[in-house]
Order: structure tokens, then sequence, then C-alpha cells
């Protein structure tokens, strides 16, 4: 294997650890930053936080960040937590890389997969906007909907209410400005009118009347709304698709922390996360109950690369002569089967890039994000394969 994709909290925040107080150097900027703190924090993602320091000069939005450890290339990928904070960052994965004298130590055994199909890229803005919502795309968005309020009421939000919605039917004036927008909009306090306008959030002030605003504040009142939170979400492209609304009978969706720390660490940025992975899962499922087709390109190829949570693959797809896999393009669907413990399991993910081969005989090498399976163990056991790899290759 020539990847090992780190994304569980702790051994991403066993690998930070070690490297804390040590220089480690900028990969989308000339500068060196050293971690001065690790923080693991119990929200919605189980994110890992790091506080950076520069060598030299000021921190300047660091992505990508690379160090050296034993026998390791170490590739932290990185994301500011905090607009007002440029020391503050979520660690979105580690990325551990044996180097070439220690890659034979660590290769994926086991890994093969069969029968791999592929659908194009679905258009799924039109294809809702000319077939409407089927019995199965009403009950998606139905589970969807349950999923999120449950899933957000455990962890200390009040939600009265989810809603999915698409743009292409919008019909209020909010939703409409929204759209021309592409952003997210939080009336945190219906009855102080207070809105959320930072990190680009919707300033409704900006756009309406104050007379438009009275009305729809006093519409929410009357239905007992005290908060709303929209947040869109997309399709392939980054193409504009559709929204989640979220409603609570209390102020800042009855949780304490947007509440008194709404730009802490487990405040806004940790719920917008939460919202976008959940979407990009729910518009997966929305794309595959509308293929049509499945195309068999490659009867078997490798793994070559495995995320720790199980739906991350790098496949490698066996090149030669007349052998061009163009066709798959970022966003198109994927179907393949792999045997684990002598039972079948067909996988389904999205293309999410390609990399062609400079020999034109060579193989090409795509990245995979698995969103689903046939059994409702595949993926559980993919990470528990990638966990046991990681612990006997690291130590």
């Amino acid at each position: 294997m020539k990847k090992y994709i780190l994304t569980d909290q702790k051994t991403v925040t066993s690998i930070l650890n070690r490297l804390v107080g040590k220089q480690i150097n900028s990969v989308t900027e000339d500068k060196k930053y050293v971690i001065t703190k690790v923080l693991a924090e119990k929200d919605l993602n189980n994110s890992t936080n790091v506080i950076l320091e520069a060598v030299d000069g000021e921190i300047q939005k660091p992505q990508t960040m690379v160090s050296i450890m034993k026998e390791n290339k170490v590739e932290i990928r990185l994301k500011q937590e905090n607009p007002y904070r440029n020391d503050l960052y979520t660690v979105l994965e580690i990325i551990i890389e044996p180097l070439e004298r220690s890659a034979a130590r660590a290769t994926i055994k086991n890994i093969k997969l069969f029968n791999l199909h592929y659908s194009p890229q679905i258009d799924l803005t039109s294809v809702l906007s000319l077939y409407g919502k089927t019995s199965i795309i009403t009950q998606t968005i139905q589970q969807f909907q349950i999923m999120l309020e449950t899933s957000l009421n455990q962890f200390g939000y009040f939600i009265t209410k989810v809603q999915v919605g698409f743009y292409y039917s919008a019909d209020t004036p909010l939703l409409n400005a929204l759209a021309d927008a592409k952003t997210a909009y939080f009336m945190r306090d219906a009855y102080k009118k207070q809105f959320y306008t930072e990190r680009g959030f919707f300033n409704p002030n900006l756009k309406f009347k104050p007379q438009v605003i009275d009305s729809m504040i006093q519409g929410h009142l009357l239905e007992n709304v005290k908060s709303i939170l929209i947040v869109p979400f997309f399709g392939n492209g980054n193409v504009l698709l559709g929204y989640v609304e979220l409603h609570s009978s209390l102020p800042n969706l009855g949780n304490e922390i947007l509440t008194k720390e709404i730009e802490s660490a487990n405040g806004i940025g940790p719920l917008l996360n939460f919202i976008e992975s959940r979407c990009e899962d729910f518009t997966f499922e929305l794309e595959l109950a509308y293929v049509k087709e499945w195309k068999l390109f490659s009867q078997k190829d490798d793994a070559i690369d495995i995320s720790q949570d199980g739906r991350g693959l790098g496949i490698s797809l066996a090149g030669g002569p007349g052998k061009d896999f163009s066709f798959l393009e970022r966003g198109c669907k994927l179907a393949f089967t792999i045997s684990i413990n002598k039972k079948n399991y067909l996988f389904y993910g999205s293309v999410k890039n390609v990399k062609k081969p400079k020999d034109p005989n060579g193989n090409w090498n795509i990245g995979v994000r698995l969103f689903s399976c046939d059994k409702p163990e595949g993926i559980s056991l993919l990470s528990a394969y990638a966990t046991q790899l990681i612990s006997n290759n690291l130590g």
C-alpha cells in the first residue's frame, strides 16, 4: 500500500502529539510552523484541532504541512477553524506515506476489486425538476431528516423540525435570495431579531426592507419558531442543488454553546461541517436512486490506498494498449465487489480524482469515496482492516 489515510481521532491525536514542538514545512507556502497544542474536541465530528505558531513571521493559512517521522512521510491536511483566529486549525486528515526504503512492509493484501461498473454523472437538478420526487426519493429525504434531527438532539440541540428542499422549486423571497447568494442563513433569535452574519452568512438586513423582515419573523413566531438555520448543499460540479432547514422553538437551536460561544471550537463551525458531510452522503443516495444503467469497465483491479474510516480507496486500473479510462470523471458513480471473509460485498462510491499515466501503457489511479454497501457491515469491515494495517505498520 502506498498510503495510510488517518481519520480516527485517537490515531490522529497520537500522531500529532509526536510532532508537538517540531518544525513542520508548509506545502502551500514557503514557511515552517510548530504545533504548540493538540485539541481532541468532543463535538459532532470528533474533530481534532491544532494551535500553530509560525517559525518566522505571520501565519499565512497553511492548508497542507509535511514532516518526516521515523520511516514515514507525514502529510497533515488542515482547514482554518475560526476566521477570527489565524492560529487554530482543524485537521481534516493525516496521510502517512512510507518512504521508499520501507515501502515493502506496507502493502495491501487481499483487497481485490471485481466487476467494476460505472455510471456517468447525473444532472440531479434537471432530473428532479423534470420528474419530481419519486417514492424512493421521498423515502430517502424522510430518512435523512429523521437522522439529522435525532443526531443533533442527542448532541445538545433542540431541533423541532428538519426540512429538505430544492432550489428549483423555491417560492419565498428568502429562499430565492439564498439561491442567488449560495450561502447559509441563521436566524439566532426571532424575538431579538438577531441574525448570524459572520463567515459569509446571508444578512437579510442588507437585502430586505424592515417590513419584509418583520413579516418573516412574525410568521415564524406564530408557528413557535424561535431560530432557523438553512444550509445549502451542492451536486456535481459544485452546482447548487437544495437546502437543509432546521427549526427550533428555542433561540440558537436550543444549544448552549451557540448561545454563549458561537465562534468557539465546538460552535457553528463543527455544526456546519457535520451538516455538509451528511449532505454529501444524502446527495449521493439521491443520485444513486436515479442511476438507470451500470456499465462494466473492468473485471478485476487492485486497491492501493485505504482510509482509516473505510470510506476512501485508491484504485489502480491496469493500463495497456487500447486501455482508456478517461470516461471516469469526478462525480461518476462506481459499483464493485470486494470479497471479505469469503463473502461478497457490493460497494457503491463516487470518483473523487483521476490520475492519468504518463506512460501510455501505465496504470490509471483513481481516488474513490465509498458511501454505501449492500450489507450494513461492509464499510466497518474495511475500516477494521485499515486500522489493523495502520497499527501493525506504524507501531
